[in-house]
């Protein structure tokens, strides 16, 4: 099976029938649907017999007793890329963070480093970067971070795999 993504936590259960309180760890909660089908870590397969959005609460088929739901709580739920690919629909110049970790950081001709991780920070997003190895000879950290805002980020090939930067060589030098 191809890499599973953590797209929620699965919470309390609510009342008698089954229900569960989901914890969305994705930025699309209107991929949780009825009929949908999610993973489990050892691949187990959930689908969501209703939904409630008001609380974002779901019954998955086959765990429609308080006490058959009681065995999901605090289990991390998964889907697959492909799946998030089809159900997710991004606008111009939105990429998943799956697509983002894992590029090249360049300002210039220089390549910084790569994306190792996203964080969230209030409502922006800061790329943390693992710098590349030909600064570090030079004394750099070994880490900096590129706030995801246009005075930093010109431009994400997810073709060619790069993140063309500006000013962020400045950032290197003063972490």
């Amino acid at each position: 099976m191809e890499k599973l993504l953590e797209v929620a936590v699965i919470g309390k259960t609510i009342g008698l029938k089954g229900a569960l309180k989901l914890h969305n760890k994705s930025d699309f909660v209107s991929q949780f649907k009825k009929g949908k089908i999610f993973f489990l870590k050892d691949e187990t397969k959930l689908e969501i017999l209703s939904v409630n959005m008001s609380n974002l609460s779901v019954i998955f088929k086959g765990y429609e007793d308080i006490n058959l739901a009681q065995n999901l709580v605090n289990k991390k739920l998964y889907q697959s890329i492909e799946n998030t690919r089809k159900s997710c629909k991004l606008d111009k110049d939105e990429f998943f963070y799956f697509d983002i970790i894992g590029l090249e950081v360049y300002e210039d001709d220089h390549k910084l480093g790569r994306v190792d991780d996203i964080l969230e920070v209030g409502g922006s997003y800061l790329f943390e970067i693992k710098t590349d190895e030909d600064f570090i000879k030079k004394e750099f950290s070994d880490i900096f971070y590129i706030p995801y805002i246009d005075n930093y980020i010109e431009k994400i090939s997810i073709e060619d795999g790069k993140i063309y930067s500006k000013n962020a060589i400045l950032l290197l030098e003063n972490s």
